[in-house]
């Protein structure tokens, strides 16, 4: 049975609850108290109003950093109501300000009805509300508009705020791993700016150089990554974590480390520094691709041989597979791409026999006396062509980047305008990427000081001499490298042959 509306003339005083909530941690995390300065001095006036009221305060619920745009993600809150309605002996329901309790006003009357239906009122601290007069009622719709319109206008004030950062170059959100978020102050300011993390920015830039050689698939690089000591930013409540597959594959996909700032499908370009260049972070982008296209296999597992091994028979690709058996051991091996259709009878061939096979190859491909003379001729006057050439090349590499960067602007200009669709602003944005990396790819091989390349030269026509020798002693990216570096028409017998 429920009690009657007002309360019982009892020995015992009328029971209270009061909920307590900030709408944001930075409200929290202030001071040396850990919840920071606005709980308690809520909590206060709330134990201040109940006592004013003569009633005891029997519980409280505590809404740390919590938005009210609906009380259904509001877990405290939810508890709260349910705690009211399973005790029946609650006369008052205590809150700050009606902005504290609900910002919507269907959530506002839908819980206040909850409340009442316990014989429960609702009490605020700063305004009169709870009265069950026409006038007071009014007065209360009024005010619960007013709750709803202010986070409206917060909302878009926001919203404008994290464009408007966004638009001068700032990164308004978290900065993402390699780098750390700052607040410094200049002329009494305090200016939010993201710095480079010196403990785990040159991992991230190693993550796109090695991913970029192939010779990685995303569960090794993860595994790699972890082993130097990659971990995420620890928070208040996750620690630092090494990365997954998953979260390593949207880190290489993140137009961040290039220097964009992409706020709600829109980018701008950021004024904090870039860690990896435009080439290079497409050429990850084509590797990403190709290998989502390929499907699972090349999600999970590669090999530095992989795409560099062509069947003896039908000169069809070999590829990598890594399978588990019954027992659950682990078997690599390689098989043609159409043995899989049943177009040919090559066999399946063990990783170890395939890697032993392309290394007994090398050492049936030494170049003698002559021959590296010969090379060392030809290198050499190659890059003396390069010399001649190389200046003319460069002013017409510089005119092209300027060429894209106007391109870039106009494209940018639309796009903020909304004047051109997504769909088409992200495929020509692709396009103009694509170039500018060629073109910076370029400039770079015309900028390479000569006489360093020419002493590089002297070291690779020497390992020419005993090739096998240098294969053994690379690590997998070089190998890599050397298998594609030229064609090679058989390795072994049945076992295929190189690219």
């Amino acid at each position: 049975m429920k009690k009657d509306s007002a309360p019982k003339a009892s020995a015992e005083p009328p029971k209270a609850v009061i909920s307590l909530r900030v709408s944001s941690p930075g409200q929290v995390n202030k001071d040396y108290d850990k919840e920071g300065l606005s709980l308690p001095a809520q909590r206060e006036a709330c134990r201040r109003k109940a006592a004013e009221l003569g009633a005891e305060v029997v519980d409280e619920f505590v809404e740390p950093g919590v938005s009210a745009k609906s009380i259904l993600k509001r877990r405290a809150f939810q508890e709260m109501l349910r705690a009211v309605k399973a005790r029946e002996d609650i006369d008052f329901v205590i809150v700050w300000s009606v902005s504290r309790w609900a910002r919507n006003q269907e959530d506002h009357w839908v819980a206040r009805g909850q409340i009442r239906q316990c014989n429960a009122r609702l009490v605020s601290v700063k305004e009169q509300i709870g009265g069950e007069t026409s006038s007071e009622i009014v007065v209360e719709g009024v005010l619960a508009a007013v709750a709803e319109g202010r986070r409206l206008d917060i909302s878009e004030d926001v919203r404008r705020g994290i464009t408007r950062k966004a638009e001068v170059g700032g990164t308004p959100h978290r900065a993402p791993i390699g780098y750390v978020n700052v607040a410094t102050i200049c002329d009494g300011r305090e200016i939010r700016d993201v710095v480079l993390d010196p403990e785990r920015y040159a991992l991230v830039v190693e993550a796109f150089q090695l991913y970029a050689t192939e010779c990685y698939a995303l569960e090794e690089l993860a595994a790699l990554l972890e082993a130097r000591g990659l971990r995420s930013r620890p928070t208040k409540n996750t620690p630092a974590q090494p990365l997954t597959p998953n979260r390593l594959s949207s880190l290489l996909r993140n137009p961040y480390y290039i220097g964009w700032v992409v706020v709600n499908g829109k980018p701008y370009r950021g004024r904090h520094k870039p860690l990896v260049s435009e080439a290079v972070f497409e050429r990850v982008q084509e590797i990403l691709e190709a290998r989502r296209q390929n499907g699972a296999r090349a999600w999970k597992h590669h090999h530095y041989l992989a795409g560099t091994l062509f069947c003896g028979n039908c000169g069809a690709r070999l590829l990598y597979s890594r399978n588990r058996g019954k027992m659950g051991r682990q078997y690599e091996y390689f098989l043609c791409v159409n043995k899989q259709h049943g177009d040919c009878t090559q066999p399946y061939h063990r990783l170890e026999d395939v890697e032993a096979a392309v290394e007994r190859f090398y050492g049936r491909v030494s170049l003698g006396e002559p021959e590296r003379v010969a090379l060392q001729r030809h290198l050499m006057a190659s890059l003396g062509k390069l010399s001649e050439v190389g200046e003319q090349d460069r002013q017409d590499a510089e005119r092209a980047l300027v060429r894209i960067e106007a391109q870039e602007r106009k494209l940018l200009d639309a796009h903020y305008n909304d004047s051109i669709r997504p769909d088409l602003f992200h495929d020509e944005q692709r396009r103009l990427r694509r170039e500018r990396a060629g073109i910076e790819q370029l400039r770079e091989r015309l900028e390479a000081d000569l006489g360093q390349v020419a002493q590089s030269v002297d070291v690779v026509v020497e390992l020419t001499a005993d090739p096998q020798r240098a294969y053994r002693r690379a690590d997998t990216r070089l190998r890599n490298l050397m298998n594609r570096g030229g064609h090679v028409p058989s390795v072994g017998v049945g076992v295929g042959r190189t690219e």
